[in-house]
């Protein structure tokens, strides 16, 4: 039986982990965190297989089959990940500079970026909103290989914020 083309499979793959939110929790539970340990061995794994070939090597690697290429990328293999998530906020930070904040990337270790709000955001009662509907949905979108983010902890006593924020007010449903 032929390999099925990587469209196709990464289409059902797609289509696989739609279904698992029909599952049971429990084992709906169980399959993710199969799902994210075997994700974890494959990015420990190709990141050092990166580190080990080298720049020249992995790009002439990534390069040689599109499949190559997807996985590389999928795991950000060769990729400076500090200055992809830096780069993923780009977006973002216009939005965070206006109302007096910023937002920096502390560091980055396979997919997870550890940030620190700052300025006005510091203590602000909506850098929950501006950390989910902005800087996760920047990340998603713009980097590669990103899995999550760690928030350095913020000691600052809370205040409203400065000016509108990201989180839109909706009727109340019927």
């Amino acid at each position: 039986m032929p390999a099925p083309a990587l469209d196709e499979l990464l289409d059902r793959l797609e289509a696989l982990l739609a279904r698992l939110s029909e599952l049971d929790a429990p084992v709906r539970d169980e399959v993710f965190e199969l799902l994210d340990g075997i994700d974890l061995l494959h990015r420990t794994a190709l990141g050092h297989l990166g580190d080990a070939l080298g720049g020249d090597a992995v790009e002439r690697l990534g390069t040689a089959h599109p499949a190559i290429a997807w996985l590389f990328d999928a795991y950000a293999v060769g990729v400076d990940e500090r200055a992809a998530a830096d780069a993923a906020l780009e977006e973002i930070r216009p939005y965070i500079h206006s109302h007096g904040g910023d937002v920096q990337v502390l560091g980055v270790d396979q997919g997870i970026v550890r940030l620190r709000m700052s300025g006005a955001c510091s203590g602000c009662t909506a850098s929950a909103e501006t950390l989910r509907d902005g800087i996760l949905e920047a990340l998603r979108e713009h980097f590669l290989g990103f899995v999550d983010v760690d928030v350095e902890e913020d000691h600052a006593a809370p205040h409203p914020p400065p000016g509108p924020s990201l989180v839109q007010i909706t009727a109340r449903p019927g």
